[in-house]
């Protein structure tokens, strides 16, 4: 599959900015299974520099300053990727070894310090009450991995709702858990820490996924959104994705922009502003498939 991305941030100061530093996680990555052929940003008001650098878990971003007074700030990130069928899509579930095989080998020597980094609680992603016990329904003994990682998607997507706009970035997973309500990133961030706490490795991804209208429905150009979906890490095969708002292994329909600990390590966008007021934020973000 072949998309076009446009990611579109602008900002609207009520009073001017006299300066702005900024970090921008929207080039997707590349990999195996997702090619990049075109990218790049659009900043409005245009900075002297851009600098674009790798972080600690080889995730592009791009940073930028304006050192002037300006009322508005647009960023424009412009992308073409080329997806491919993941390796997972030819796996069978079944056969993969049990999960607490991986979490033995996750507590041995011969599990690298990279991946086993992602078994840890991270500033979002921590333990509590009724957790374990809540995935432990599912990841059963002697259960293959990949299985229970299946049942347990379609377990997260059953017994929670999805609701835009219900929870922000600062609402705790025990609110979420009681609740069950929330939005993509809530419930990548909830099934990580469920696997978190058995043991397990599983990373935050973010990027984007292409929103298909109702029946009869015109798509609205602008009105797809920013996703947040998940990996975890089985031997052999390495980094493998699940999508618990959309109950899916992930496929072809997924654009990978960033991986980390939580969504606090690949925020689309973030930094630091120096103004009075306040601001207005928009953000508008259009995919679009454009071949096969």
């Amino acid at each position: 599959m072949i998309y076009k991305v446009e990611h579109k941030t602008e900002y609207e100061y009520q009073d001017s900015a006299t300066a702005c530093y900024n970090i921008v996680f929207q080039k997707p990555l590349i990999c195996s299974f997702q090619r990049l052929l075109f990218h790049e940003y659009k900043i409005n008001p245009e900075p002297e520099i851009v600098e674009e650098r790798i972080d600690f878990f080889e995730n592009n971003y791009a940073y930028f300053s304006l050192e002037f007074p300006h009322k508005k700030l647009s960023v424009l990130s412009k992308s073409k990727v080329v997806i491919t069928k993941p390796f997972w899509q030819d796996f069978v579930p079944e056969n993969s070894v049990s999960w607490e095989k991986v979490v033995r080998y996750l507590k041995s020597t011969s599990a690298a310090n990279d991946i086993r980094q992602f078994c840890l609680d991270s500033t979002l992603v921590y333990q509590i009450n009724g957790m374990q016990e809540y995935i432990r329904e599912v990841f059963t003994p002697d259960k293959p991995i990949l299985t229970a990682m299946l049942q347990f998607n379609s377990k997260i997507y059953k017994d929670f709702k999805y609701r835009s706009g219900y929870t922000d970035i600062s609402t705790p997973l025990e609110k979420l858990f009681q609740e069950r309500v929330g939005v993509c990133q809530d419930f990548a961030h909830f099934t990580i820490g469920c696997l978190r706490s058995l043991g397990l490795a599983a990373k935050y991804i973010s990027g984007y996924i292409e929103t298909i209208p109702a029946p009869g429905q015109k798509k609205l150009k602008g009105a797809d959104a920013s996703h947040a979906w998940l990996a975890i890490y089985v031997p052999d095969l390495g980094w493998v994705e699940f999508d618990p708002t959309n109950n899916l292994m992930v496929n072809q329909q997924h654009i990978r922009v960033a991986t980390g600990r939580d969504f606090k390590d690949v925020v689309p966008m973030k930094g630091i502003v120096y103004s009075s007021g306040t601001h207005k934020l928009k953000v508008a973000v259009d995919v679009q498939q454009i071949g096969e």
